[in-house]
């Protein structure tokens, strides 16, 4: 077995007794972790991995069961990969469906309530 494979295992060992002995501290690692991560990663692309690891935070939320938790997490994986081999194989038609997709927003200029029963005063 390689240092690195051994240093892994170990590390996984240790997250997996901590998920057991005390699965508040786990969370708390597990969220340290993933920020640490996200922080290395190039400027430009963190704001993205925080909405995807919020997105992810808020489909496993519901799931309290370890094995459920990673089920749903394998789940999420492979909707992401088919849609990542989608672009790849047809970008052309991605594009187009983002472009439709886009909407239009027309602003409507809101009053402020107290300005349809209060007279006009000086400033």
């Amino acid at each position: 077995m390689t240092s690195d494979k051994r240093a892994s295992d170990q590390f996984f060992e240790g997250l997996s007794s901590l998920y057991q002995q005390d699965p508040e501290k786990f969370e708390e690692q597990r969220k340290r972790l993933i920020d640490q991560t996200i922080e290395s990663f190039p400027e430009e692309c963190r704001q993205r991995a925080y909405g995807l690891q919020f997105t992810i935070d808020c489909q496993l939320r519901k799931y309290t069961d370890p094995i459920m938790r990673m089920n749903k997490m394998v789940e999420i994986f492979w909707q992401q990969f088919a849609q990542f081999q989608e672009t790849i194989n047809d970008p052309e038609k991605i594009m187009q469906e983002r472009r439709e997709a886009r909407q239009s927003a027309k602003i409507i200029p809101l009053r402020r309530r107290d300005d349809d029963h209060t007279p006009n005063l000086p400033h």
